[in-house]
């Protein structure tokens, strides 16, 4: 995407603060022309004051520099006040652009995101781009119109010919000299931001599996790569540094010869007799604070080319094509039957991939009743959880449908689905926050009664009891202070609150102990007594008493029964049952 591209994407979804962006700009103006009326004050009055010519007297020109600097700060104070105004709005507009864009390619278009990369693109990319806001447009925008005025000053009260001699440098020091070696130092700029995410996922992953870094004796690999990513990063300090040296020597340069110049034009005109000895200094003076506004653009520049590298690497996450979309005309669910008819499936892999993904769900065909259990059994890699992954639809099927009460799913919208069927995973997201706020993220009404009712149906009533804050006890980062299995029970409590008519449980108490287990069910059974219940189960004996039983294999449905049938039949279920008897550990 080209800068330009770039800056009306950016414009367009902050469009909201462009007048008070507007007041910025003006204000600037007026700031940068005031610091250029200081120095032609000066250069005239010098001049005036030699020349013996001067209708002011000294105590007259100190109380119009005076005057003139108050204002200069006045001016200045609404520039920068209105600039960080829409610098800090715009980034929060951002920020919220990047969830609402980011928002419908979940969970499937996320978990295969690294978090510490999505976080360094949330936080610091965005941050980067506030120069864009607060530091470019109004500088830019100056940087053209302050010169511009200058000139038409300069050539109206001193000589066009002096403005024409000036007007060239203050070309080559904001237009030529501040984009020198862009291309270089774009193409670093976004190898520096694609390096800091990296390094950004790197520590993170770091931290997060530091016992196992240590338990494998890792330390030095993980440094090693570190260092890797770091020389990718001081690789691309370096390049930005050398250009960034070499245009600031050659602004310096520019400006020198510029002032100098100027001077030499304007002395050798009043020594013609073409221009007086005030006019020599006014103009002396105009030039000497005419490239202020124009030396910003090099200062700038540098910290641009982060900032566009930053709102491409945004933009990167938020273009993504979501997995599953709402459909334009969605159609009312209605809760009843879930009907899986000749589905496939295949995950998607990246365009480089060597091979196209493999089949994990192949021509699958289950009839679910409503308000009835039933239960998904087989091997690890068999479907299981890719099957509950359709019925919630965090993917959609290659081929075949998923209705719910003879509604297609893909026809309904994500919200009335998500409203219609309750998801309990295996591996839960507990927030950083208390039992009361993890719970309230699914019924955001609940009374305290309501939640103690949920956490006594899967068993943590004695458990909350030994706590003294209560509900208001924090459970820690992803859940830390709990164990793996009160994770799931708080997880499955949370589900329990919508109160939906479908709960899909997956795998939700593998690590829960069987006598537990047991009293979850009972719980579970309780509350959601006329609920369909699709559990993915990973005990045979926890099931035995589901409506249906299906098993699967290597992607398809092999038997379907009750458990007194299938067991009975000594098939697939048998063999199943058989290893689990196996693998249970002897007295």
């Amino acid at each position: 995407m080209t800068r330009r591209k770039l800056s009306l994407r950016l414009l367009s979804i902050t469009r909201r603060v462009l007048p008070p962006l507007a007041a910025s700009i003006v204000a600037r103006v007026v700031f940068l022309m005031i610091g250029v009326c200081l120095f032609a004050l000066g250069g005239w009055a010098v001049a005036s004051l030699a020349a013996g010519t001067s209708a002011w007297s000294i105590p007259v020109i100190i109380v119009c520099a005076v005057v003139l600097s108050l204002l200069k700060g006045g001016a200045r104070y609404l520039e920068q006040f209105a600039g960080h105004f829409v610098a800090f709005h715009c980034l929060a507009m951002l920020r919220n652009y990047f969830y609402d864009q980011l928002e419908p390619q979940a969970p499937a278009g996320t978990d295969r995101l690294d978090s510490g990369d999505i976080m360094n693109r949330v936080t610091k990319d965005i941050d980067r781009v506030e120069v864009f806001f607060a530091h470019t447009l109004a500088p830019v925008t100056t940087a053209v119109i302050v010169p511009i005025l200058t000139l038409v000053w300069m050539g109206t009260t001193v000589s066009w010919a002096v403005a024409a001699v000036l007007g060239p440098f203050l070309v080559v020091v904001g237009a030529i000299i501040p984009f020198l070696g862009s291309g270089s130092t774009a193409r670093a700029a976004r190898e520096l931001r694609d390096a800091r995410g990296a390094l950004a996922a790197h520590v993170t992953d770091s931290v997060q599996g530091v016992r196992e870094v240590l338990a494998f004796g890792a330390q030095e690999r993980r440094e090693a790569e570190m260092d890797d990513i770091e020389a990718h990063i001081d690789s691309g300090l370096g390049i930005q540094g050398r250009w960034i040296a070499l245009r600031r020597g050659l602004n310096q340069a520019a400006v020198a010869a510029g002032i100098v110049t100027v001077a030499m034009v304007a002395g050798s005109e009043y020594l013609g007799g073409a221009l007086t000895l005030p006019q020599v200094g006014l103009a002396i003076g105009i030039a000497m604070g005419s490239f202020g506004p124009v030396l910003a653009v090099e200062e700038f520049a540098a910290d641009l080319d982060q900032a566009f590298a930053s709102a491409a690497r945004v933009f990167a996450i938020t273009d993504r094509a979501p997995a599953v979309a709402d459909p334009a005309n969605p159609v009312p669910l209605t809760p009843g039957d879930i009907v899986i008819s000749d589905v496939t499936f295949a995950y998607p892999t990246d365009d480089d991939a060597p091979a196209p993904a493999p089949t994990v769900l192949d021509g699958v065909s289950i009839r679910i009743p409503a308000g009835k259990r039933t239960a998904i059994v087989g091997s690890s890699g068999s479907g299981k959880s890719t099957l509950a992954s359709l019925l919630t639809r965090t993917w959609d099927p290659a081929s075949g449908t998923v209705t719910i009460g003879g509604t297609n799913v893909a026809d309904a919208s994500l919200t009335d689905l998500r409203s219609t069927v309750a998801y309990a995973p295996q591996r839960p997201y507990l927030f950083n926050d208390t039992l009361r706020a993890n719970l309230l993220l699914a019924a955001p009404d609940a009374t305290d009664e309501d939640l103690e009712s949920a956490l006594e149906a899967v068993d943590l009533t004695d458990w909350l009891a030994t706590e003294k804050d209560g509900l208001d006890t924090v459970v820690g980062n992803m859940g830390e202070r709990l164990s793996g299995g009160q994770r799931q029970r708080l997880a499955l409590a949370r589900a329990l609150l919508r109160g939906a008519p479908i709960f899909v449980l997956d795998e939700a108490t593998s690590q829960v102990d069987p006598a537990t287990e047991a009293r979850v069910r009972e719980g579970i059974a309780r509350v959601a007594a006329d609920s369909t219940i699709v559990e993915i189960a990973h005990r045979i004996s926890a099931v035995r008493d589901a409506d249906q039983i299906i098993v699967m294999d290597a992607g398809r449905v092999i038997e379907t029964g009750t458990y007194a049938e299938l067991h009975a039949r000594g098939g697939a279920l048998a063999a199943l049952e058989a290893r689990e008897t196996d693998a249970q550990p002897s007295a």
